[in-house]
């Protein structure tokens, strides 16, 4: 009996050591404090409450429907376009600035498909035919006068046997037809003699038999005086194919547009702009063969996925992926942050910390990117709120161009500015919004809770840039001492910027990198779709947030959207 007794006694005190060993081991892992000063963060964290990184997709394609050049649009929940991008091959990326308190998909719009998606990271999609994806080729524009300008555009009528290759007459081709004098064209099955079809599961072969030169064409109903551009696919069957496009009023009178030359692994790529001379009703497309590898002119020259798009300003962008159509210069449209906007709460007593209530200066700022067909910066539209002004200190605010990965660019990438801005004579790329904050609004506030309140002030400026960027924009903000111009502060892990007294770093409290000993930031970046209820005057965020503090200890892998819910009467609202 003692030594059944023994052994309870035993495991009893087993189980108290474990589970006293686990309750310690969470206690070390995440304490609780009563204010933020007593916090200690792992000096990785970048106090960034947003969904920021590279967000990668990938497609399985079991329908062979033309991925690469196409483009992928990232929607809000609302189905508004934040950003596109091109598929490269199955593959798509984008560098994104996400708000966590949103929903956000992926749209493929040649397919009609839309996927759901949740922030950065890696995401594999299959891409299936809907019954949509000949939709850029049937629907009418502006450069067109009737429903369906190409006809057959993948040769898929008529349909031939698999792994297979038939001669037919014209007459059995929707949409097309022949200079060769027999009347005969080739088509041939994805799979046959081991060529895919670039897309879906025919093609065609120029030369089907013994007639050199011999060339495909179609009719096509497009609106004179209009612009449109065009594209094709080629590839050759032995060695180096070559044919070339025309374009004309007929057969007799089309006029070369480009050379295709290409070889045996892989389809060609070949576009270009097309102004339909005035008064030409009828617009003919012809792909001519030249030459083939093999030397006999029955072998060679397939074609696939013949397109047609409008594109009204001749800058080689479809109007349906054209956020400017009307504009030549520019072709793309994107935001930073990708969506909401990007609230920085600063604390300016650095290096020495400060109360922790995040309020002596709150920015919020929205930027529309332009970028032309190239994918190079064109301007820069910016929209800046100064949503409160709690600071002691007289401070300005000042704005560097980084790119995303927060380095600096080497050479002048901005041509003119307007607004409200000026450059900043110590730094290239760099620009002064304002030497002092509480001289240059136009009524005096705080928006502290503690001082005068009223609608913040927003300011409004433009950067046109140099020709050549195509870096991917990160527009820094970041504050400095008005009467002391090398004290800065940054977002964590940013460099100071040319004008930044480097001795005052590592003293007081600072511990290098903006941050201090026990990891904790100078600055906070959140991004929102919604306006940032920041702390009242000296009010901790920890006891302004309740839900701050897993979200800091966590770094940032827990409660993502603690600042969408405030503790009542803890943090400041405008009244109207």
């Amino acid at each position: 009996m003692l030594r059944y007794i023994r052994i309870i006694s035993l495991l009893s005190f087993g189980l108290l050591v474990i589970a006293c060993s686990k309750q310690k081991d969470t206690s070390d892992r995440n304490p609780s404090v009563n204010q933020m000063s007593d916090l200690q963060v792992d000096p990785s964290f970048n106090w960034s409450a947003a969904l920021k990184g590279s967000l990668n997709v990938d497609f399985v394609n079991p329908d062979n429907i033309s991925l690469d050049r196409e483009y992928l649009y990232l929607e809000d929940q609302n189905g508004g376009l934040l950003e596109k991008v091109q598929i490269a091959g199955t593959s798509a990326q984008f560098n994104v600035s996400l708000a966590p308190n949103e929903s956000y998909r992926i749209s493929f719009p040649y397919s009609g498909q839309k996927f759901p998606i949740n922030g950065p990271g890696n995401y594999q999609f299959t891409a299936q035919d809907l019954g949509q994806k000949s939709a850029k080729n049937t629907s009418g524009g502006t450069c067109t006068v009737c429903n369906s300008p190409i006809e057959n555009n993948l040769a898929e009528l008529p349909a031939i046997p698999n792994r297979a290759y038939r001669i037919l007459s014209e007459n059995q081709v929707p949409g097309w037809e022949t200079t060769a004098p027999d009347g005969k064209i080739e088509i041939w099955s994805s799979g046959f003699n081991g060529v895919p079809a670039q897309e879906g599961r025919q093609f065609f072969e120029i030369n089907a038999n013994y007639h050199p030169n011999a060339a495909l064409y179609q009719s096509l109903c497009l609106e004179p005086g209009s612009t449109i551009r065009w594209s094709v696919y080629h590839r050759a069957r032995q060695g180096v194919d070559v044919a070339r496009v025309l374009i004309g009023a007929d057969v007799n009178t089309a006029v070369e547009q480009a050379i295709m030359s290409d070889g045996t692994n892989a389809w060609g790529y070949h576009s270009g702009t097309y102004v339909v001379p005035a008064n030409q009703t009828t617009t003919v497309f012809m792909f001519e063969a030249v030459s083939t590898g093999s030397g006999n002119s029955s072998v060679g020259n397939f074609l696939d996925n013949f397109r047609i798009e409008c594109d009204e300003d001749g800058d080689g962008v479809p109007d349906t992926d054209d956020d400017f159509p009307q504009d030549p210069t520019r072709s793309y449209q994107s935001f930073f942050p990708t969506s909401g906007k990007q609230v920085i709460a600063f604390e300016d007593l650095w290096p020495a910390t400060g109360d922790y209530d995040f309020n002596d200066l709150v920015l919020s700022q929205q930027v529309e990117i332009a970028r032309n067909a190239n994918q190079e910066l064109v301007s820069a539209d910016f929209t800046l709120s100064i949503d409160a002004i709690g600071a002691g200190h007289h401070n300005g605010i000042a704005l560097l161009l980084r790119k995303s990965d927060g380095t600096l660019f080497t050479n002048n990438i901005v041509n003119t500015i307007s607004g409200d801005l000026a450059v900043d004579p110590d730094n290239t790329n760099g620009f002064i919004i304002s030497s002092d904050v509480f001289a240059d609004i136009e009524t005096y506030y705080q928006n502290n809770g503690q001082g005068p309140s009223k609608a913040p002030d927003t300011l409004r400026f433009s950067i046109n840039f140099n020709s050549g960027t195509t870096a991917d924009l990160f527009p820094e903000l970041y504050l400095f001492r008005s009467d002391t111009r090398g004290l800065e502060v940054h977002l964590p892990a940013y460099s100071g910027s040319a004008a930044f007294d480097a001795s005052l770093a590592n003293t007081l409290d600072d511990n290098g990198g903006f941050k201090t000993a026990e990891g904790l930031p100078w600055a906070i970046e959140i991004m929102s779709n919604s306006d940032w209820q920041h702390p009242l005057e000296k009010v901790d965020m920890i006891d302004a947030f309740p839900q701050f503090q897993t979200w800091a200890t966590s770094l940032g892998g827990q409660n993502q959207t603690w600042f969408d819910y405030p503790a009542e009467n803890q943090v400041f609202s405008l009244i109207p």
